[in-house]
């Protein structure tokens, strides 16, 4: 330094000093230097910060720095309030402060209202390393209740020193966990003894309360998946990896499957019961994996081999003797509802067997059955009508009607008398005379009386939907009260009677009691009213032989019977159309038409009482005779069917043949003539061979004659298969060729040829049979 500053120097040193011993006359105030200041503040001259009992000013900076020293004399933690209290400052100062320093300072941290640093966090850290030491275990959890600090900032800050301060492994399965090495080893030790041990399913719960909660749920089931997965233990987890899951050893689960396995192949069976027993909590799964073919019952599982054996014994022994006991073919015995649930198995959807409790019948065998009893129906019969019993019924019958009949028409009489309203119509109808309502009346009597008298001659058994009586059942007289006109039924045989003829059965010989007794109980039913259609029959005969004449009710039944085949030839019509359909329709009217007409005329004037030789016009007049005369006149076979419904009449105990039995045997006559045309007439033979094929293949009948087989074929054409199609074109033309030349190589063409259209037939026929 030069001397002239030095002297500079000097000078204002002395400058200072006489300031400093220079008293002023006049002094400021506090409260003039509390204005200065404040004058200072708004001017943003001076930055400083009032104390809160506001004798002090303390600057930002001394502020920040005072907060850094308390913070290191409360060893890196301390709360804003602690603070506040610290400093004489205000909360919000210290919080405004608090930020600025964090913005600077990335070490520190103000968590939850407490400023922290990261040298508190190292000691922390440190702490929890001993911890860890001593305990194997911890979890952020417990941390955060001890530091009180929130567990998501203290995981960060834990995973961060991990390695470093902390020495120490996440757990995979959950990241709040942290332990050692020598902890997990210690527990897999532990946990894997306790497993090796086990001997049957046990629950973890059980496993999880011996290590006293020192071992999380997690980490514990990780634990147990790397040991089953390294085939350190031997075993499998059932349930969903919780407490209430079970742990089943491998050896436990060898001995059930060797168990069931053992019972299967030794008896054929497994009792369901049992498997349960063993422990094994889905018996039906178990089995199911092991044996994929095995039928389940309610109570039992039955093989697929027993069960493949089963069905072909009781499939057998339907075939013959006809009857069987389920329980007897099994090698156990079995409850109704286990026997039930079996054949619902054995015959699904099955129509043709009946089932009483574990035994099975097949229907034709009962059939058969019934139908050994018809020998001594008929004996019976004709002994019942000759001595006068069953007569007597019948004229009972006739009285009681006729009876109801006249007090119903004297109900009607009085009734219309005692009307004024009907009296003024009856004259206004009657003109001078009055009698036109009286002359009409006459008539419909006379008209009902006949209609009676000829529903009188036939008979009508008991409804099927009646019940016999106890003493019918009993073997007591058949007192069942019948309706007026209907003949009260008489007894056959009583249930008793009946099962002593079921025991004298040979096919019956070693079946039970109880069958014995269902069997005659459902039998007495169907022969009591067997034998009422018998005695009807008897009496018809016995009264068309005294009368010489033909049985009114086979009339009606024919009738019936071909007005079914009517309506099937109807409906093989509806496959044509045009010129083709009137054709074939005229054919129909002309050949079976006529034929129906013939019977109809026949049963007519039996119906109205006149002689066979009689003619339609001898009828009385009324819609029967219109309809008769009409019929031969119809022109479409709709119409023809409706006139013919009219001259039948409704009989209760006249019932058409089923449909499709009308169909077979109309199917089977056919067959027949057609195989007696084989070797005389080939174009007769390929003419009722198209015919049987329509009707197989459409359901419904045709009558056609030979012109129009072209056709026919034609329509077949759309039913078959392109080989079957070419096969039947191929012997007509066989055909066609043969009536040309008549010569002997067509012949012998045509008798190679014959079996390929019954084949087809066949095929065809047994197609639809298994439809």
């Amino acid at each position: 330094m030069s001397s002239a500053d030095w002297e500079e120097v000097k000078r204002l040193a002395a400058d200072f000093q006489r300031a400093q011993l220079t008293s002023a006359n006049q002094r400021l105030t506090e409260r003039n230097c509390v204005e200065i200041v404040t004058k200072l503040i708004e001017l943003k001259f001076l930055d400083v910060v009032f104390t809160t009992d506001g004798k002090e000013y303390v600057t930002p900076q001394q502020l920040n720095k005072e907060i850094q020293d308390e913070l290191f004399v409360h060893g890196g933690r301390l709360s804003l309030q602690e603070l506040t209290q610290l400093l004489n400052v205000s909360i919000n100062v210290v919080e405004q402060r608090v930020q600025d320093l964090i913005r600077v300072d990335k070490s520190l941290y103000f968590v939850l209202g407490q400023l922290i640093t990261s040298t508190y966090i190292d000691t922390l850290s440190e702490e929890i390393n001993e911890k860890l030491k001593q305990d194997g275990l911890i979890s952020i959890s417990e941390l955060s209740k001890t530091a009180d600090l929130p567990g998501e900032f203290l995981q960060q800050q834990i995973e961060r020193r991990l390695g470093k301060i902390i020495f120490g492994k996440q757990d995979e399965q959950d990241s709040t966990v942290i332990y050692t090495e020598t902890y997990v080893k210690r527990n897999t030790c532990k946990i894997r003894g306790i497993l090796s041990a086990v001997t049957k399913p046990t629950p973890f719960g059980n496993i999880l309360n011996k290590f006293n909660g020192q071992i999380p749920e997690k980490l514990f089931f990780g634990i147990i998946s790397k040991l089953i997965k390294s085939k350190r233990i031997d075993g499998v987890v059932s349930g969903s990896g919780n407490r209430s899951s079970y742990y089943i050893p491998t050896s436990y689960s060898r001995a059930q499957t060797q168990w069931i396995e053992g019972f299967m192949n030794g008896n054929g069976y497994i009792d369901l019961d049992a498997a349960a027993r063993l422990g094994i909590t889905d018996p039906r799964a178990f089995i199911e994996k092991h044996y994929p073919g095995s039928v389940f019952l309610k109570t039992y599982c039955l093989g697929e081999l027993i069960f493949k054996q089963a069905k072909e014994t009781i499939e057998e022994a339907l075939e013959s003797p006809g009857w069987v006991d389920v329980v007897s073919v099994l090698p156990l015995s079995i409850p109704n509802e286990d026997v039930k649930i079996l054949l619902e198995k054995i015959l699904p959807r099955d129509i043709d067997n009946m089932i009483f409790d574990s035994v099975i019948i097949a229907k034709n065998y009962v059939r058969n059955l019934r139908g050994t009893f018809k020998g001594s129906m008929g004996d019976r019969a004709v002994k019942d009508v000759q001595n006068g019993k069953y007569i007597q019924l019948v004229n009972e019958a006739r009285a009681a009607e006729k009876k109801l009949r006249i007090a119903e028409l004297n109900a009607d009489g009085d009734s219309s008398r005692t009307s004024k309203k009907d009296d003024r119509r009856k004259k206004a109808a009657g003109g001078k005379g009055g009698g036109g309502t009286q002359g009409r009346e006459t008539k419909t009597k006379s008209t009902k009386k006949k209609y009676m008298a000829g529903k009188k001659d036939g008979f009508d058994s008991d409804s099927e939907d009646e019940k016999p009586s106890k003493n019918a059942a009993a073997g007591g007289d058949a007192n069942v009260p019948a309706k007026a006109g209907q003949v009260k039924p008489l007894p056959f045989l009583t249930i008793a009677e009946i099962k002593k003829q079921l025991k004298n059965s040979e096919s019956l010989n070693d079946s039970p009691e109880e069958l014995i007794d269902s069997l005659a109980s459902y039998l007495f039913k169907p022969l009591q009213d067997d034998y009422q259609q018998v005695l009807k029959e008897e009496y018809d005969r016995f009264m068309a032989d005294k009368c010489g004449r033909k049985s009114k009710e086979e009339l009606h039944q024919k009738l019936l019977n071909m007005q079914a085949l009517l309506e099937f030839y109807s409906e093989g019509l509806e496959n044509f159309d045009g010129d083709l359909k009137s054709q074939l329709e005229k054919h129909l009217l002309r050949s079976y038409g006529q034929e129906v007409t013939g019977i109809a005329s026949a049963f007519a004037l039996l119906e109205a009482g006149l002689d066979e030789s009689a003619q339609a016009a001898d009828l009385p007049s009324g819609p029967v005779k219109e309809a008769l005369l009409s019929l031969g006149k119809s022109v479409t076979v709709p119409a023809f069917l409706e006139f013919l419904a009219i001259v039948l009449p409704s009989k209760k105990n006249s019932t058409r043949a089923p449909p499709s039995l009308l169909l077979i045997e109309t199917r089977e006559s056919l067959l027949q003539e057609m195989e007696a045309a084989k070797d005389s007439d080939p174009a007769l033979y390929l003419h009722i061979g198209t015919l049987i094929l329509f009707s197989l293949t459409t359901g419904t009948l045709l009558q056609a004659s030979g012109k129009f087989v072209p056709q026919i074929i034609s329509f077949l054409g759309t039913k078959l298969s392109k080989e079957e199609q070419e096969g039947l074109r191929s012997y007509q033309e066989a055909v066609v060729q043969f009536i040309k030349s008549k010569g002997k190589d067509a012949g012998d063409k045509l008798q190679d040829m014959y079996p390929n259209l019954k084949i087809l037939i066949d095929t065809k026929s047994k197609a639809l049979t298994k439809e």
